[in-house]
């Protein structure tokens, strides 16, 4: 009898004891979650995206080919740009930035299309450049990152779009400018030229807006 309680208390301690390190656990768990939730919260909603975006860069697969590469690069670096715009347009307070907003969005909607047509038409034996391409891709996705603000700079919607979307703009035109050089597409040479103009002019009312302030 006396045994049987015995193993009884045994049995009544261990539980307790498992049940505690199941609290603990959870609520480490949970506090860990709340952690992440606040570190992912404190960023800048603008400079998130340009986070998102450039996993979805890196995830495409480089094949030295300057027209396919330039290309597969910037549809998902336009993307980035549309989700900002998107941002901008339902939270942004200032008329011109919403405007501009709007303008990138349709811009770069429509410049996907072009590029995804664009890719379709490329040759199957389409030449390979050397590595000064890639390097010229590689570097100005670092530049651009290097230039973004910092956190604590963007405290108002509409400056933090126009402050994160300059470097933006800006490395979409240094990726477009080693293509013009290598490339042999005059379609895709074309595009790029457009590109490059359309995005220094929206850069030069950025830089304008943010001035005035």
């Amino acid at each position: 009898m006396i045994i049987k309680s015995f193993q009884k208390l045994i049995y009544i301690s261990v539980a307790v004891i498992f049940s505690t390190q199941i609290t603990i656990a959870q609520e480490m768990k949970m506090e860990n979650h709340k952690h992440h939730q606040m570190n992912t919260s404190s960023k800048n909603i603008f400079l998130s995206m340009m986070d998102t975006m450039m996993i979805e860069m890196d995830a495409v697969p480089v094949t030295s080919i300057p027209d396919y590469d330039f290309m597969a690069q910037m549809i998902p670096h336009h993307m980035g740009a549309i989700e900002m715009a998107k941002y901008e347009i339902s939270h942004g307070k200032n008329e011109e930035m919403i405007q501009l907003a709007k303008s990138i969005l349709a811009e770069q909607t429509s410049d996907i299309q072009t590029m995804k047509l664009l890719i379709s038409q490329l040759p199957n034996n389409a030449p390979k450049a050397d590595k000064s391409f890639d390097k010229a891709m590689l570097q100005s996705m670092t530049v651009m990152m290097d230039n973004m603000p910092p956190n604590d700079k963007l405290t108002d919607i509409d400056n933090a779009f126009a402050m994160v979307m300059i470097p933006h703009h800006q490395a979409a035109i240094e990726m477009a400018i080693p293509l013009v050089q290598h490339s042999t597409n005059k379609q895709v040479i074309i595009f790029a030229k457009q590109l490059i103009s359309a995005e220094q002019i929206e850069i030069e009312q950025m830089k304008a807006f943010i001035n005035k302030k």
